[in-house]
């Protein structure tokens, strides 16, 4: 009985670690529903708003299919245009993208977008953060919004976004990402999966130590990024142009300086991969950042998280030789999907997303499956993401 009792040992303290963590993102996630709620009461008074000048880098990579839409969403912003520009910064594209965005600046001639070319470019200036620093040397707003081309947003997501810039100490506003449920199950499995890592990144950034954040919907101070260096200690991995930055504001500003913008009206929806060797590609251009990771707190609870998940996935596979492993591997799964369904509730409330119970067990499953397999294979094994491998 000593591999079993081993194994239980470790897996109840690797499962109290987790549910510490996760206890705390969700009373972070619960104190920000229950303020966003006085904030809407008739009895809280309603602060000014102030507008600043603004710039939305759109960061465009073979978007031939999006950026003509995306522009018209931008367009049909409720944000004085007098106050904002639009930067479409190409990185590469070898499709008819920057053709697209060209002609719409034509046919436009008073929507103020601002098109950064690729052409000529050497390599080494390639990739999403030279792309976005290439933008921001042209940027002319006091507010830099980073947002992707295949994506949704509302005509008050400018002006939402820019709210969370009320306080001067606030350096960096984490907006809401949600994916789209899709037609498939996979699609569906990833919608329930990235409500539950959203409000992680919620109920984390409340209590004052964001962990992660989406540069599908991030706004930050333009002098704030320059102070703390930009990209220029993090530019040879590929990935993490969003979480590397938030790291550097948060340790160069303190816990006081990001927020998470918890409104409906800022959530920027996003398609979920269709195919497996997509999803799986996605992730592991996700993990291959990690090994730059320097914030302590997000180190910890990455690793926290993946032996969590790892030791329940290894309890299962012994279970084939150790019956009583198998069991309180089981039993330890229940335990975390009921320790992780709190922080989905609250998300699918706030998405207004209406998902069957049956997905969130799936989604378990399937984390459980693919997150210890992805995680260490992603450190070695070459991605595909529009066309480069990484």
């Amino acid at each position: 009985m000593g591999i079993e009792f081993l194994y239980t040992g470790i897996s109840l303290f690797l499962l109290c670690l987790y549910g510490i963590i996760i206890a705390v993102f969700t009373v972070g996630l619960c104190l920000t529903e229950k303020n966003a709620a006085i904030a809407q009461s008739r009895y809280f008074p309603i602060s000014p708003f102030r507008y600043f000048t603004i710039s939305i880098i759109i960061p465009v990579r073979n978007e031939q299919a999006h950026v003509v839409r995306i522009l018209e969403e931008m367009k049909n912003q409720d944000y004085p245009v007098d106050l904002m520009e639009v930067i479409v910064s190409d990185d590469s594209s070898d499709d008819d993208t920057m053709v697209l965005t060209s002609r719409y600046y034509c046919e436009h001639p008073s929507f103020p977008l601002v098109m950064v070319n690729s052409d000529g470019l050497n390599i080494s200036k390639s990739g999403k953060k030279q792309t976005i620093i290439r933008a921001i040397v042209r940027a002319k707003g006091e507010i830099v919004i980073c947002t992707d081309a295949d994506t949704w947003h509302s005509t008050s997501w400018v002006k939402t976004m820019v709210n969370g810039f009320k306080q001067k100490e606030i350096k960096m506003v984490l907006g809401p990402v949600v994916f789209r449920s899709g037609n498939n199950l996979l699609q569906k499995v990833q919608a329930i999966e990235f409500l539950g890592i959203t409000g992680a990144t919620c109920g984390s950034a409340t209590i004052g130590y964001p962990v992660m954040c989406n540069g599908a919907n991030l706004g930050y101070r333009r002098c704030a990024f320059v102070e703390v260096g930009g990209y220029s200690s993090n530019l040879n991995y590929a990935s993490g142009d969003d979480q590397f930055l938030m790291s550097s504001v948060r340790k160069r500003f303190g816990k006081g300086s990001i927020i998470f913008l918890y409104d409906s009206l800022a959530i920027v929806q996003t398609e979920a991969e269709r195919t497996l060797i997509g999803f799986l590609h996605q992730r592991f251009r996700w993990v291959s950042k990690s090994p730059g990771y320097r914030d302590r707190g997000v180190i910890i609870v990455g690793a926290v998280t993946w032996l969590t998940i790892s030791i329940l996935f290894c309890g299962m596979v012994l279970g084939i030789f150790f019956r009583f492993i198998l069991l309180i591997a089981v039993i330890l799964w229940f335990v975390k999907m009921g320790l992780d369904y709190p922080i989905i509730r609250i998300m699918l409330r706030f998405s207004e997303k209406r998902e069957k119970p049956g997905y969130y067990i799936i989604s378990q499953l399937f984390q459980l499956i693919y997150v210890p397999v992805v995680s260490l294979i992603g450190l070695f094994f070459p991605y595909r993401w529009k066309g480069r491998r990484g």
